[in-house]
């Protein structure tokens, strides 16, 4: 048995699915603030609905939007000192276009002397200099600082002095939380630069919320292993979110799509998630979901990593609406109060559900809904806001669509029932699969091991397949120590990026393989 659970920024949702596929429980509510009680409460009532002891559930399957929220309203944020490793100090100011209440979270600046150039060669000592550390330990205490941020300007190329630094700092602060840049981002340095700071800031956000979660399982008898869902969609162990917390942010998109593909059946599909608060529009291909893998942005800070390439409209469900000299203004969200203030449920607040029961009264289902006081809207104020909703849907779904095919299209999420028949005519292919309304926890269940590198290689000793042939097989053994079935591991994706403006012959290669946990069944895939 696998527990699935998904916290979004509205509901908390959990399922129970059996190793053959077939959908037990499920359960939704509220998200919390402190994210715990909302998982308790979801985790409790799943497993009283499928009848079934603790012990029986074998892993649990995590998604959360819990780091992004705690970037969106900044609290609990570790004071950050940034190192940079450069030949010369730079002159480039950390964190440009940052917001500022993230912004004032790196305490410090650190230029330590960097021993490498381009070409790989040492140039004097290799080992960070006596004096820099020295001082670096001072200001640990003096300023408190609770994590440190280690960026090389040439550490795409080689790893070797973030790690020396690293182990100089861990041998007197062994429980200090480092992120090296080398592990987080690749080529670029500013994009490499942000993306490690913002994974170095967060670390106590979610150290904090993996101790808390572990003392709710032990609460509950779950005494099974715990995996977090990543960006690409695939898993990721506690320690690993732990160490590299930046890659969950985009978890609860991938859960939303995995689940959209099981739930209908498609490996190829574009999938229309309507939630509470947002609306997010993604792809996947062959089963998996679609990632961007260049420059891309996390609250418009530039990062290179890989997050869903996905759009996102700023509303859902539960956003606030009004008509401004004709024009439809498309505010705040009151999603978890929906009930409370919506107008379909008896309040007087004008929300984007309310828009859409007030045309179509059919189009969702809520044994509390009333719709009385939709009488004090117009029809015509309401197809406005109609209209501009599908618009924007339907122009981010024409971005996604390849030139030479129609893919369908899945909707998915709570409010998706809103969207059924709103949006294409009757030749568009569209799916609205049962279990919509849960699709992000039953992703999280489905969600495969991966590992990748993406690396920087000079072609000097070996020829490039045999650095290939090398990392894959590094891949494979990581994949089999984490638990994954042998006969399942493949290599589902490979690329090359030379670097024709460099001596000699250098080559940036990206990897990546997936494989199955090991006590997952070899059932039915689906969920029945």
């Amino acid at each position: 048995m696998k527990l699935g659970i998904d916290v979004g920024g509205t509901n908390t949702d959990a399922v129970i699915v059996s190793n053959d596929g077939k959908l037990l429980s499920w359960s939704k509510h509220l998200t919390t603030n402190d994210i715990i009680t909302g998982i308790e409460l979801a985790a409790k009532e799943v497993l009283k609905e499928a009848n079934i002891p603790p012990d029986q559930i074998k892993g649990i399957f995590l998604g959360t939007t819990h780091v992004l929220n705690a970037l969106y309203q900044p609290v609990n944020l570790s004071k950050t000192a940034l190192i940079r490793i450069t030949k010369k100090p730079s002159l480039i100011e950390p964190a440009l276009q940052w917001p500022e209440n993230l912004k004032k979270y790196i305490s410090k600046v650190y230029h330590f002397k960097s021993s490498y150039d381009y070409t790989g060669k040492i140039k004097g000592q290799s080992m960070p200099n006596p004096d820099e550390i020295e001082q670096l330990y001072h200001d640990i205490k003096k300023y408190g600082i609770e994590s440190i941020c280690l960026v090389g300007a040439y550490s795409p190329l080689y790893e070797s002095e973030e790690r020396d630094i690293r182990d100089c700092i861990k041998a007197s602060f062994p429980e200090i939380p480092i992120t090296m840049s080398h592990e987080i981002g690749s080529t670029g340095f500013i994009e490499r630069e942000n993306a490690t700071l913002l994974n170095a800031i967060i670390s106590k956000v979610i150290r904090q919320a993996m101790i808390d979660l572990s003392t709710l399982f032990e609460k509950l008898s779950l005494e099974c292993p715990c995996w977090l869902t990543q960006n690409d969609g695939s898993l990721m162990e506690i320690q690993e979110a732990i160490d590299y917390p930046i890659l969950t942010i985009g978890s609860g998109f991938t859960n939303s799509i995995r689940g959209a593909s099981i739930l209908s059946g498609m490996d190829r599909c574009i999938v229309v998630d309507v939630g509470g608060s947002t609306i997010d529009i993604g792809k996947i291909q062959n089963g998996q979901p679609e990632v961007s893998i260049g420059s891309t942005s996390i609250l418009d800070i530039d990062v290179n990593m890989r997050v869903p390439k996905m759009y996102s409209l700023p509303y859902g469900g539960g956003s606030l609406i009004s008509i401004e000299e004709e024009v439809v203004q498309i505010k705040e969200t009151i999603a978890s109060d929906i009930e409370q203030q919506g107008i379909s449920w008896g309040g007087d607040t004008w929300t984007l559900t309310d828009s859409f029961l007030k045309v179509y009264p059919d189009s969702f289902s809520d044994e509390k809904i009333t719709l009385k006081g939709l009488d004090k809207l117009s029809d015509d104020d309401c197809q406005k806001v109609i209209k501009t909703v599908t618009g924007e849907i339907k122009k981010k779904i024409s971005r996604l669509q390849p030139s030479n095919e129609a893919l369908p299209v899945v909707l998915v999420g709570g409010g998706s029932s809103l969207l059924v028949n709103r949006l294409f005519g009757k030749y568009q292919k569209f799916f609205h699969p049962a279990g919509f309304h849960i699709c992000n926890a039953v992703g999280a269940c489905f969600a495969p091991l991966s590992a990748q590198v993406d690396k920087v290689f000079w072609l000097r000793d070996k020829t490039k397949q045999e650095i290939i042939d090398e990392e894959r097989e590094q891949l494979v053994q990581q994949l089999f120590l984490k638990g994954a079935k042998r006969e399942s591991i493949e290599l589902v994706s490979i690329e090359e990026y030379p670097f024709d403006y460099m001596k000699g012959e250098v080559l940036r290669i990206r990897l990546k393989v997936l494989g199955e946990l090991e006590f997952i069944s070899d059932g039915d895939d689906g969920v029945v």
